[in-house]
This record gives structure tokens, sequence and C-alpha cells, in this order.
């Protein structure tokens, strides 16, 4: 049996989104989606409404608003996931870094679960796209 991509939720401008200390990335754009994996615009929050195993993608390119290092984590049904998390040292204000990661995920039948990708420090992204593929 193959992957199938069942979300790609992705946000994507020259005008970078604030992201406070602890706050959601917001996807604006879903440019696949299906009824198993759903993000409503706005919400900072994917859901995954079928059963399975799922691999999660994530990757971001922040923009410093202080000179430090800023990372991105995943929560999964508002709990952190351990490993789920990239970090990136940001020389000065407006330096720009990458960060990435993948992170299995098991969704129990019945749940609909949540899943959502926030920053431990107040920093600004000008991308950020997360994929949502079923495994088994």
């Amino acid at each position: 049996m193959g992957y199938k991509t069942v979300g790609r939720f992705v946000y994507d401008s020259a005008t970078a989104q604030i992201v406070a200390e602890g706050g959601n990335v917001v996807f604006d754009n879903a440019t696949i989606s299906n009824n198993c994996a759903l993000s409503s615009p706005g919400a900072g929050v994917i859901r995954i409404k079928k059963p399975g195993l799922y691999n999660v993608f994530f990757n971001a390119t922040p923009v410093a608003t202080a000179a430090g290092a800023v990372e991105f984590a995943m929560r999964h049904n508002g709990a952190v996931v351990p490993g789920a998390n990239g970090s990136v040292q940001l020389a000065a204000v407006g330096s720009v870094g990458n960060v990435a990661f993948m992170s299995p995920v098991t969704v129990e039948c019945g749940a609909g679960d949540t899943l959502a990708f926030f920053a431990d420090a107040a920093t600004s992204v000008t991308t950020a796209a997360a994929i949502v593929e079923k495994v088994a």
C-alpha cells in the first residue's frame, strides 16, 4: 500500500505572519484537503477525522523579530509530541532561517484528532507548510 497525501496546508506570503510565543502557525491555504484532514483558514489547527497511522511533515521559514533561537514543535490533541520539533539560531532581527521535522501520528477510531504547530519564542514566518500522509 502506498502513502496517500490527505492534506497539505500552507502559509506563503511576502507579508510575514507574526507568531506569538506559544502561538500556533496559521495556514491560510489548503492546497490539498479531503474529508480526512481539514483546516479552517485562520484557525491554526488541522483536524484528522479518520483513524489510522499518519506521517506529518512540517517546515517553516522564520524571520527573527529578535536575535536568538526559535523552536517550532507539534501538538497532538493539545499535548506536545516528543521529537516533533526543530530549531534554528537567528543572528539578528530580520535574519531568516529554516526549520523542518517529521513525526508519525496515530489517530484512534472515532477520534477527530487535532494537530497544531507552535513557536517557543515570538517570531514571524513568511512560509510554512504542513503535509499529512496516511500510511495505514
